[in-house]
């Protein structure tokens, strides 16, 4: 039985199983999402980076010049912040004694929203401690031409600008 695929932009973003079941398109880009997440961590393994899950709650807000969410903690009656970003935790495993680290981590920004900017999103983040930033550039140019191309065979990709127009980009 084919498809009809749904249009309403508020039923989609609202109701995500809908979006799924009637998208092809959606459901391709959640299987993308999950295949470049299991490459990613292997290209860190493979480069002797170890995976750290860093605190998604924390005493203080830091990390990025972002507004916190803010909760409390009942059985320790204080508040806290969902983090914004992992890069002081991470900072501090190089500072007790690894050399290479990162986290796929979930951050929270309170702060406005459309389908291009949420406020719970995913980042990745990675620090060794002997590279200067040319390394870390070549690196992470490496990381994500290598990891692109396994999963789509083309180093051509295409993306909406912030005009919401089709732009090919080429990482090569």
């Amino acid at each position: 039985v084919p498809k009809e695929k749904v249009k309403d932009l508020e039923l989609i973003y609202r109701k995500r199983y809908i979006d799924l079941l009637t998208n092809e398109s959606t459901m391709e880009l959640f299987k993308l999402r999950s295949d470049f997440i299991r490459e990613l961590r292997s290209f860190y393994h493979k480069n002797s980076f170890y995976e750290i899950d860093t605190p998604v709650l924390c005493n203080t807000a830091s990390g990025a010049l972002a507004k916190p969410f803010k909760t409390h903690h009942n059985s320790l009656d204080i508040d806290v912040f969902l983090r914004i970003a992992p890069e002081l935790y991470l900072k501090e495993c190089i500072l007790g004694g690894f050399e290479k680290v990162f986290e796929i981590a979930r951050v929270f920004r309170n702060e406005g929203s459309d389908p291009s900017h949420l406020q719970d999103f995913t980042m990745i983040e990675h620090y060794c401690a002997y590279w200067d930033f040319k390394e870390n550039i070549s690196f992470t140019e490496k990381m994500l031409t290598e990891i692109i191309f396994k999963l789509i065979k083309t180093y051509k990709i295409t993306a909406l600008n912030k005009e919401g127009e089709s732009v090919e980009i080429n990482l090569e």
